[in-house]
């Protein structure tokens, strides 16, 4: 067990009632699917709300438990929170208010007095939960995310001298921007405490240093190595340090019968015959993913390429996502029925040739990492239309399970993996005729050329893993960690 703590909103496994038996499932998203296997590999705590409807009713919890269920290497430390920190803290300013914010859709951001509050205890219950683990061992901290903005303050208050960093998953605004939300100064003051603040790109790295010079008067210093932050007698890092995901997994799976035979079936049960090509999205319901903007750009590529009609599908898998907030409910509503009238509109005749194709196939809901990964394996193209995304680790999960290196990668210039993968075709979401051609020529482009790009994003990421992303981000902060070639995987 290493001398680490990892802290973040989102727990890595959550106990839930299952048709009443206490069930432990592993929980979704880019940030658990990232850290997970960093844990796994070097051990330490993860303190993380406990949000299972069942997770109270695990005995032997005292004050941690050890995860996987199958094969401990590592423990997790549950904050307990109230329903109404919940609703105002989590799902009210760092859902409704912040989430909005980061990534410049304005017009959906909520802001309530009561959400701040609820922010505050949240983040005064996940320090006093930290502070506990503190007092038994002295340790590294390493947060995640925007839910936790005041968490490096509130431990640097109590324990000046514990080492913490803070990696900022998703964009970071620019002051034009920042300037709306009424407590700039204090989320600005919270996050200086960290000894290191790492995002996901060198442009977000930028975009806070221009927040703080602005707002705090922070003196800040860049040379080629390094930008510190300077405030109130503390020196903050800044660095940019791009999210991965665990190469190795996926593309291993990718060669396995499992998901061949996933993927012959796949094409049955959708009835897309063997000369169709398949277009892929995944994505969770959230309106930053520009589902709807991708869905126009569908309709406009068979209006204007009629000789795809039979000849090209694509697959779209929506996650669903924050059910309890209106406005992600009517935004489900409304890509439903948008797939409904595509479909309707592009229909073929029954008694012609690839009967009941459709231009559009859809499935809401979870899959199981083998079904994604022959999705992933499938796919002549995956396109990423990300209205603004930190990250977006769809892109590099298709890099990794394309082992046959045919697909093309098509992603927005709004994602930071578009600043990564240069072998992509970069879109601009805003541009549904530019998505539309792009669609075209990933399905029309020579195979030599979709190798060469496949190949170079494979070689990047294969080097650029999920290990050496925690390695690196720790690093910054002087904690060492074992050489992922030195422990077996």
């Amino acid at each position: 067990m290493s001398n680490l703590i990892v802290v973040s909103n989102r727990e890595p496994y959550e106990h839930n009632s299952v048709e009443g038996s206490v069930v432990c499932q592993h929980t979704d998203g880019g940030l658990v699917s990232a850290l997970d296997p960093v844990l796994k590999r070097i051990g330490g705590t993860w303190v993380a709300w406990g949000s299972g409807d069942a997770d109270r009713e695990v005995s032997g919890q005292v004050d941690s438990l050890p995860v996987p269920p199958d094969s401990p290497a590592y423990r997790l430390r549950r904050v307990w929170l109230d329903h109404a920190v919940v609703r105002n803290g989590g799902q009210g300013y760092a859902n409704q208010v912040l989430w909005p914010l980061c990534h410049v859709t304005l017009d959906r951001v909520s802001y309530r007095k009561a959400f701040w509050a609820g922010y505050q205890a949240l983040n005064h219950s996940f320090a006093d939960t930290v502070l506990d683990e503190l007092d038994k061992q002295p340790a590294s901290v390493w947060i995640h995310d925007y839910h936790l903005g005041m968490l490096p303050a509130l431990i640097k208050k109590n324990l000046p001298d514990t080492t913490i960093c803070h990696f900022w998953h998703v964009p970071w605004p620019g002051p034009d921007v920042f300037r709306i939300l009424p407590e700039r100064r204090e989320l600005l003051e919270g996050l200086l405490a960290a000894d290191c603040l790492t995002f996901q790109t060198l442009s977000y790295a930028t975009a806070f240093a221009d927040c703080v010079t602005e707002f705090l008067n922070a003196s800040v210093s860049i040379d080629p190595s390094k930008a510190i932050v300077l405030y109130r007698g503390h020196q903050t890092r800044l660095t940019a340090r791009a999210i991965s995901v665990h190469f190795n997994q996926f593309s291993d799976l990718a060669k396995s019968m499992e998901v061949e035979d996933l993927m012959a079936r796949t094409r049955r049960r959708l009835g897309v015959s063997r000369g169709v090509r398949i277009g892929l999205g995944v994505d969770r319901l959230d309106y930053t993913k520009g589902l709807m903007k991708r869905l126009w750009a569908l309709k406009d590529f068979f209006d204007r390429y009629p000789e795809y009609y039979g000849k090209f599908t694509f697959l779209q898998v929506a996650i669903p996502t924050r059910n309890n907030v209106e406005a992600y409910r009517q935004y489900r509503d409304l890509i439903r029925k948008t797939v409904t009238e595509i479909n309707e509109q592009f229909e073929l005749p029954p008694e012609g040739k690839n009967k009941g194709w459709k231009p559009i196939e859809y499935i809401e809901g979870r899959v199981t990492p083998s079904t994604l990964v022959a999705y992933y394996r499938m796919a002549d193209l995956t396109l990423v239309s990300s209205v603004y995304d930190g990250m977006n680790l769809v892109a590099k999960e298709y890099v990794a399970s394309q082992v046959d290196e045919t697909g093309v990668l098509a992603v927005s210039h709004l994602a930071g993996a578009a600043e990564e993968l240069s072998g992509a075709l970069v879109v601009n979401p805003y541009d549904q005729e530019g998505m539309a051609d792009s669609i075209r020529r990933a399905l029309e482009m020579p195979e030599y050329e979709r190798r060469e790009r496949m190949r170079q994003m494979r070689l990047h990421l294969s080097t650029h893993d999920i290990y050496h992303w925690a390695e690196s981000c720790l690093r910054d902060v002087d904690i060492e960690v074992d050489h992922p070639q030195s422990v077996p995987g």
